[in-house]
């Protein structure tokens, strides 16, 4: 019979420590100089990326938007139904993450000038107060002719430590004659955010 040990709770219940039968050879486990606690393997991610969510805006915008909050919706094309994990939420363009963590946020998408000297600029904001907000990232372009194009793609990592209050939006900002141009929509674009890790 293998040889076990039992830890008692103090309540008559065990935990029991059994080998692995005939093991052939000394076996050894070393128990690190630190405080923690294991985990079984079951309760261990198999591994990758735990959030995915993927969106998009289904209807064409054609002027400003401070935030993009407007026909919202989750991708849903082959091979393409989201989320994985519990997903994000979106209310009036501001997005709230489903746990903290360090997360991949990026919005791309294209832009079609229809006038003549015009501008267009995407940004990514945060707020860490769910209050004032400040500009991550942002991408301009002017141009002088129409009907030409920008294909726009912005990405960057936040740490998101309290759910409540750490959140991101997106603001599209189109100037010049109307109108100015159109950010498509559908296949065209994507929202998309993925958690890299734990904090």
């Amino acid at each position: 019979m293998p040889g076990q040990i039992k830890i008692d709770d103090g309540a008559g219940n065990y935990t029991i420590l059994t080998n692995g039968g005939s093991l052939g050879s000394d076996k050894t486990i070393t128990i690190p100089n630190t405080t923690g606690t294991m985990a079984l393997t079951s309760d261990i991610s198999a591994g990758g990326l735990e959030e995915i969510d993927l969106w998009e805006w289904s209807a064409n915008i054609t002027a400003s938007a401070n935030p993009i909050s407007a026909n919202l919706q989750r991708k849903s094309y082959t091979l393409m139904t989201y989320p994985k994990g519990t997903g994000m939420s979106v209310s009036s363009g501001l997005w709230t993450f489903p746990s903290t963590g360090f997360y991949e946020v990026r919005i791309a998408g294209i832009f079609i000038h229809q006038a003549n000297s015009n501008s267009v600029q995407l940004y990514i904001y945060a707020t860490d107060d769910n209050n004032s907000t400040s500009e991550v990232i942002s991408k301009d372009d002017n141009r002088a002719g129409s009907n030409t194009w920008t294909y726009f793609d912005l990405a960057t990592t936040v740490k998101i430590s309290d759910t409540s209050n750490d959140k991101v939006f997106f603001r599209l900002n189109i100037g010049g004659t109307t109108p100015a141009g159109t950010f498509y929509s559908g296949s065209n674009c994507i929202i998309s955010f993925k958690k890299l890790g734990d904090i």
